[in-house]
């Protein structure tokens, strides 16, 4: 039996072409508009949060997301400025920028692999910070101005000694995890006041190579909490010492570490002298004290008339609450003449920003 041939109306076959052709093509035009639209919302978030004279902007970009994402993408991103008339670059790999319709004000970055490295004026020295993955948000809608937050995993700082064809790098210390938060406040309202630039730094499975004391080699967390105040560039030492002079400080507003054995918070203002050594004062809370000498005892890294002389010591400083409600002994910790004190003990010297 013949079945007779399908009659299928224009209307209908009109139809069936929007929804198979028609579709699809809106689709794809529709997510190329988007697309080129997140491309120019990059570029400007980018270029308004760093100065264009200082760090290059990348404009070479490939698309990528499609068809359920859209986002930019880029195998490698170099910037570089000058810091301290030494040099800071940064070096991205397999970087993704992306900025979503719904939020026009965030712009998000991540890259798999990312390196910071400073090197001082002399060529003498180099640091770097190693992250194996880096995410970047640029947040615009906070008062008006750029809130950066970086987040890092698995954070390492290497120092090689001089800048040659020797790429051997000493470890200094290893965190899991690392987030940071730039926040910049809005531009005074009268020439008395100063710009602040809020700074949050969050660290966890933090662990030193080598340890400056042998107890801090293992940190669970810490946290710094600072204020800058004053416009500080510090793309040369010049400027540095302008906002020195102009009355610039840091406000520690927060410092707070934890070990297994003891708890250590910090509140203070720090500045420059005229060596630019770090010069300021503070308090600094220690929880858990009395039980970590008597550890020391136990394990013998102290003897027993050292320990009961610092516990006699500690009996006699003041007490107040740490800012998760423990009672801690409160030490006074000052900076000046090239030495940090922690109460009547020097614990280190300090040295130049530009040595």
């Amino acid at each position: 039996m013949i079945r007779p041939p399908l009659n299928i109306s224009k209307k209908k076959q009109l139809a069936i072409i929007v929804v198979f052709v028609g579709l699809p093509v809106i689709y794809c035009i529709t997510w190329l508009m988007l697309s080129q639209w997140s491309f120019h919302r990059i570029n400007k978030m980018l270029i308004e949060t760093a100065s264009p004279q200082r760090i290059s902007i990348p404009l070479k970009l490939s698309r990528s997301g499609f068809p359920f994402s859209i986002s930019w993408h880029t195998e490698g991103l170099q910037v570089a400025t000058s810091l301290l008339d030494g040099e800071l670059s940064l070096q991205f790999s397999d970087v993704v920028f992306g900025v979503s319709l719904l939020d026009p004000t965030t712009l998000n970055i991540n890259a798999e692999r990312a390196a910071l490295t400073s090197i001082n004026q002399q060529k003498e020295i180099s640091w770097r910070f190693r992250s194996n993955a880096l995410e970047i948000t640029i947040d615009k809608a906070v008062v008006g101005k750029p809130r950066l937050v970086f987040e890092l995993e698995t954070v390492e700082l290497l120092q090689q000694g001089e800048i040659t064809t020797n790429t051997d790098r000493r470890y200094h210390a290893v965190a899991s995890n690392m987030v940071i938060t730039l926040n910049q406040t809005l531009q005074p309202e009268s020439p008395a006041q100063n710009p602040t630039m809020d700074v949050s730094v969050d660290l966890k499975g933090i662990r030193l190579k080598p340890s400056p004391l042998d107890y801090f080699n293992d940190i669970k967390k810490a946290h710094l909490g600072m204020s800058i105040i004053g416009f500080l560039d510090t793309s040369n030492v010049s400027s540095v010492v302008d906002w020195r002079d102009d009355g610039g400080t840091i406000e520690i507003n927060k410092l707070k570490v934890d070990t297994a054995t003891i708890g250590l918070e910090m509140r203070g203002t720090l500045s420059l002298d005229q060596e630019l050594k770090p010069i300021g004062a503070g308090t600094v809370l220690v929880y858990r004290a009395e039980e970590f000498i008597e550890e020391k005892m136990g394990t013998g890294d102290i003897s027993k008339t050292e320990g009961l002389m610092i516990q006699l010591a500690l009996s006699l400083l003041p007490r107040k609450m740490n800012s998760d409600g423990n009672l801690s002994i409160q030490i006074p910790i000052t900076a000046q003449k090239g030495k940090l004190q922690l109460g009547p003990f020097m614990m280190t010297e300090l040295f130049s920003i530009v040595g």
